[in-house]
């Protein structure tokens, strides 16, 4: 059988036939599931939430990350913020916040979260599977593979005055030059030097 200037047998052309009809199915269940995530967002997020911010010290070369996690009521659960050095710049920060952000998802053992954070564009390479080539690209691979350890996981832009929490923690711990790791009213110093 001829097809595109290519000489395939029948059963070659049906198999191909058949792999693009499976392709096509999983692109209609994958729009059916990204429908499903964007309605329960609207609802309310009825599941536990982590929001992100970064600050970066451009003369020194070093961030702090600082993450809030809220329980389903809402409550924070535990805030975290986190030192990082050679950093190149604000969006290698907002970056590895986001990922610290993913990283205590999985360390507190949410299920189903919604990652928050007020870099559009981090936000934005969170939510598309393709391969970064930036400058991020190493980081927002461990962001895709971070995604893989939870039943369901939502990246959502939020304004700065919603991030108001963790822009405090980021700045206290890159102005002191120390993490720390919260949890409830407990207070734990802790020397969590970074990248």
């Amino acid at each position: 059988m001829l097809h595109e200037r290519k000489n395939t047998s029948g059963r070659d052309l049906a198999f191909k036939v058949h792999n693009y009809l499976i392709e096509l199915e999983g692109v209609r269940e994958r729009k059916l599931t990204t429908m499903t995530v964007r309605s329960e967002q609207r609802e309310g997020e009825l599941w536990e939430s982590i929001q992100f911010d970064a600050a970066f010290d451009i003369n020194n070369s070093r961030s702090a990350s600082g993450t809030v996690a809220r329980g389903q009521n809402g409550e924070i659960a535990v805030s975290k913020s986190t030192l990082h050095s050679n950093v190149s710049s604000l969006f290698v920060a907002e970056a590895l916040a986001c990922l610290e952000a993913t990283k205590l998802g999985i360390i507190i053992g949410f299920n189903s979260v919604t990652i928050m954070g007020d870099s559009k564009t981090i936000i934005n390479k969170c939510k598309t599977e393709a391969r970064d080539k930036s400058v991020l690209g190493a980081i927002m691979d461990d962001i895709q593979n971070n995604k893989t350890r939870f039943q369901k996981i939502v990246f959502r832009f939020i304004q700065r005055t919603e991030n108001a929490k963790t822009h405090n923690l980021e700045k206290e711990a890159l102005r002191k030059g120390e993490g720390s790791y919260l949890v409830g009213e407990t207070r734990e110093e802790l020397n969590l030097g970074g990248r």
